[in-house]
């Protein structure tokens, strides 16, 4: 743009039509570029908040039972990883590692609605943590983006700790009712 406007100006403004039609069309190039810019970041961004994160289903769990799924969950998640104070371990830490994989199978079978928050409890063991109104992590779930369980009846959530706090699954119970599911990812 800068090279256009200086070859008009060294040229003595001897057409000023060109001058002002080869300025706008820098700018409307400009402004073109940075809104492609913008959307391709926005794009690349990926997914805000609770949204799932696209990610290929693995057909090593298809034919697993959801007990045997969920007894295998109850012993992973007794091994102390790098975000739960202990060293790094891939099989806990990682991102699709087989703790990741197992918790987004379990998402996945228990919140279609056949199963209660009794179930889940059963299945999955107690909670982590159960956030409930007043709480600040009942807030912060609460104003995740896609979270639609503003309600009048009582709502609780129960928090699987994937990596600690710092990236979860959960549950929405209203009464026994599992009405949504979702999760916490710090996006570092």
């Amino acid at each position: 743009m800068l090279f256009i406007i200086n070859q008009e100006i060294n040229l003595g403004f001897k057409n000023m039509k060109s001058f002002q039609f080869n300025v706008a069309l820098c700018l409307e190039k400009t402004a073109f570029f940075v809104l492609a810019a913008l959307i391709i970041l926005y794009a690349a961004a990926g997914v805000t908040g609770n949204d799932p994160v696209e990610t290929p289903k693995d057909t090593s769990f298809t034919n697993v039972p959801i007990e045997k799924l969920a007894a295998e969950f109850t012993e992973i998640r007794r091994i102390k990883g790098h975000f739960d104070g202990g060293k790094w371990n891939a099989e806990v830490d990682r991102w699709q590692g087989r703790k990741h994989k197992l918790m987004i199978e379990l998402e996945i079978r228990l919140s279609k609605g056949k199963y209660q928050k009794s179930d889940i409890i059963r299945l999955l063991q107690p909670p982590d943590q159960i956030a409930r109104s007043g709480d600040d992590l009942f807030k912060w779930i609460t104003e995740l983006p896609g979270n639609n369980t503003i309600t009048a009846a009582p709502v609780e959530y129960l928090v699987y700790y994937w990596r600690g706090t710092h990236d979860f699954l959960y549950f929405t119970c209203i009464d026994d009712a599992i009405v949504h599911s979702g999760w916490w990812y710090a996006w570092e």
